[in-house]
């Protein structure tokens, strides 16, 4: 007789060409378990799930052949089989987040005693029945040892075992996280019209999922699907009952698979990232009165499946809903003019600027300016800040705009570009750079130099620059006035520019940190950037942009008026003015 393959904590297993050593047991439902586990070739994170031959993961597997490559499900990188395996008894489950806490457990025999009552219960129902249920922040305590044994799967269960091992879909990066944040409508929307997107998918394919579990979708454009046990056949009609948080009222009944269950899934996600928890009455949910989202949820979670959407219907609503908030996304008024100056000196205009607008589409509201003002012999300067400028324009956009620290990087990470490119291709010369990166309402900006940056908000001017230079060193350490700066020799003087050297150490670019952990501000309806040179500055006050642009509502007009103003005073410097207006409207129904 063969020896069962016992599964211990912290023991290595060759799972076809892996190595992998088992970590944690992070789940168990109905007959699977799942384990995180340490691959060691390459070094990475994995999820091991082991089952019967015969259950959730033979589905998995049939649909995997069906699909095929599907971008939205997340690929095996191995699969085993054994003829026994049990789980080593003495082998305690190490995350009690994402098992059964005591309060499920209570919830579940509270079930099983009720369907006792009405002889529904049968031996095998007793022996497949699980429920996983993750845990939130504000769970009051975990489960203790005692009351969950890890079982010996093989005495229960005969048979063919299943191994399928895949990445790990890491924590921060999962659904169960994301639904615990603070999300838009769009942002909502668009979840659920992915998930939706996938169920019909397989729903053409004659499969309906019926159950899901957040922990094991990764989010992203598109998101992934790591664990598929959910599935069955279109027409089936379960042996027995599911319990879960994830599925619809009707399949703990006898009635046959169909897509409407799959709908109540994708109803069950819209409605918990917009009201932020799961309906606590599945029979007639509390839902908000928020034109559109309201109808749509109130049919998805119909407790009625035969009066529920049908896949196509619900996904082309989720679209034209999320299309109808972008068709009314924020707008910008833009102004922008550069002049060479007066001066005798100067006969090229070393400064460049540009900016670069989301064209009509589905993804976030985002817009990016820049402003460089060059130095150095000859037209190395010219030279210099229209490379930092080229490089800001045309750097690709980063996948995901909905997390806050991805756009602080990626413009951060613009200015190390902008100064590589500066370095390798102008040898006497440099050039400041300050950009700003709006998307939706949230800025970002990355300075170098002493060009500025400015937000106007209701007549109010404020400086969100820092000049990196020997004058506003000296101002900030009190060995000068604030009059003495305004016409100190040293004012030309650069602490910091890109250029004089290849590689930026850390910190050298400055953001909004100042502003708050995510390194950004939320702009309001009529807010004000105005990002200049300091041509501009030099002659033109603070007070006196605040008042040009309090008193024309063109914004053309009072950047104009500005040069005109640097002009009067002699203009011994290039100058360039860029203005952006926030002409935000509500994006919430």
């Amino acid at each position: 007789m063969k020896q069962s393959l016992v599964i211990e904590m912290d023991r290595t297993y060759a799972i076809d060409a892996f190595q992998v050593k088992i970590e944690a047991q992070i789940a168990n439902f109905a007959d699977i378990d799942y384990f995180r586990v340490q691959i060691q070739s390459p070094p990475q994170l994995g999820l091991l799930r082991v089952g019967s031959a015969e259950g959730g993961l033979a589905r998995e597997r049939e649909l995997r052949e069906v699909l095929g490559e599907h971008q939205m499900l997340s690929p095996l990188l191995a699969i085993a089989r054994e003829d026994a395996i049990e789980l080593s008894s003495d082998s305690p489950l190490s995350e009690t987040e994402e098992v059964l806490s005591s309060q499920a457990s209570e919830m579940l025999a509270a079930q099983l005693e009720e369907l006792e009552k009405e002889d529904l219960l049968t031996e095998e129902l007793e022996t497949d029945v699980g429920l996983l249920e993750e845990k939130s922040e504000t769970d009051a305590g975990f489960l203790e040892e005692e009351c969950y044994e890890p079982v010996a799967i093989a005495s229960q269960t005969s048979g063919e075992r299943i191994f399928l091992l895949s990445k790990f879909p890491q924590k921060e990066e999962n659904l169960a996280t994301w639904l615990e944040g603070e999300h838009s409508q769009e942002g909502s929307l668009l979840l659920a019209s992915q998930v939706c997107q996938f169920f019909r998918v397989l729903s053409q394919k004659q499969w309906c999922l019926v159950s899901l579990f957040p922990q094991f979708i990764q989010m992203g454009t598109p998101i992934r699907f790591f664990d598929l046990t959910g599935v069955y056949p279109t027409g089936e009609i379960l042996k027995s009952g599911l319990v879960a948080d994830y599925c619809a009222p009707e399949v703990a009944s006898d009635r046959p698979i169909d897509e409407q269950m799959s709908t109540y899934i994708v109803g069950l996600l819209l409605y918990q990232a917009i009201h932020h928890r799961l309906p606590e009455d599945k029979l007639n949910p509390d839902i908000d009165k928020i034109p559109r989202i309201h109808q749509i949820l109130k049919i998805a979670l119909n407790p009625i499946a035969d009066d529920r959407f049908f896949l196509s219907q619900l996904l082309n609503l989720l679209v034209e809903t999320r299309q109808s908030l972008r068709s009314r996304q924020i707008r910008w008024q833009i102004a922008s003019q550069s002049t060479v100056g007066l001066s005798e000196n100067r006969l090229h205009n070393e400064d460049s600027y540009g900016i670069r607008q989301q064209p009509a589409s589905n993804s976030p509201s985002w817009i990016i300016a820049a402003v460089a003002d060059g130095m150095g012999g000859m037209a190395e300067g010219e030279v210099a800040s229209q490379l930092a400028i080229q490089t800001v324009l045309e750097t690709p956009l980063p996948p995901d705009l909905n997390k806050p620290q991805t756009c602080r990087d990626w413009v951060m990470s613009l200015v190390e570009k902008a100064n590589e490119a500066v370095s390798d291709r102008v040898k006497d010369g440099g050039t400041t750079l300050s950009i700003t990166f709006t998307v939706e309402r949230n800025l970002y900006l990355a300075h170098v130099g002493d060009s500025r940056i400015f937000l106007l908000r209701k007549g109010t001017i404020c400086q969100l620059s820092e000049d990196h230079s020997m004058v506003a060193m000296l101002l900030a350490s009190g060995e000068i006035s604030y009059q003495e700066s305004l016409n100190h020799p040293d004012s030309n003087l650069l602490l910091k520019s890109l250029g004089s050297k290849p590689r930026l150490s850390a910190g050298y670019a400055q953001n909004l940190s100042r502003f708050g952990e995510d390194f950004s501000l939320v702009l309001e309806d009529g807010d004000i950037l105005l990002l200049c040179s300091d041509g501009v500055w030099g002659l033109v006050s603070p007070e006196d942009l605040a008042q040009l642009f309090t008193d024309f509502s063109d914004l053309q007009e009072a950047i104009d008026e500005a040069i005109a103003s640097v002009l009067k005073k002699g203009a011994d410097d290039n100058a360039t003015l860029i203005a952006l207006k926030c002409l935000g409207e509500s994006r919430q129904f």
